[in-house]
């Protein structure tokens, strides 16, 4: 019997949204590395948090891959919430997000994926 889960980017902005609350929130990295920690467990920014909600290590976005699969569905939530925050696409996403998350403290982040799942991606 195989199991397929239809995850939605609202799912993995709630996903990233609990990440960040029980890691932590780095700024300036996709991943805090001082910290010590296994990528996947240190305090991450936004994009590291989506990556990881994705099933994927929080620097994925530096890697060249494919934008398919699973990859895919982290890529469009990222630009899902690009306008659900109000954010540049003419940006890179560690410009645009990456700002936008390196400006704001864990609670905030957490809010707004919190709310832009809740209210713009879950409709």
């Amino acid at each position: 019997m195989t199991i397929t889960l239809n995850l939605t980017p609202a799912a993995v902005a709630l996903a990233a949204a609990d990440v960040i609350e029980r890691q932590g929130k780095a700024y300036g990295n996709y991943y805090d590395k001082a910290s010590g920690k296994d990528p996947r467990e240190a305090p991450v920014d936004v994009l590291g948090a989506l990556a990881i909600a994705g099933g994927f290590d929080p620097h994925t976005w530096e890697d060249d891959r494919d934008a398919t699969g699973q990859w895919r569905l982290v890529l469009d939530t990222a630009d899902l919430l690009i306008d659900a925050l109000g954010l540049c696409h003419d940006e890179a996403y560690a410009e645009s997000m990456g700002r936008w998350s390196d400006e704001r403290d864990a609670a905030a982040v957490i809010a707004g994926l919190t709310d832009a799942a809740l209210e713009v991606l879950a409709a």
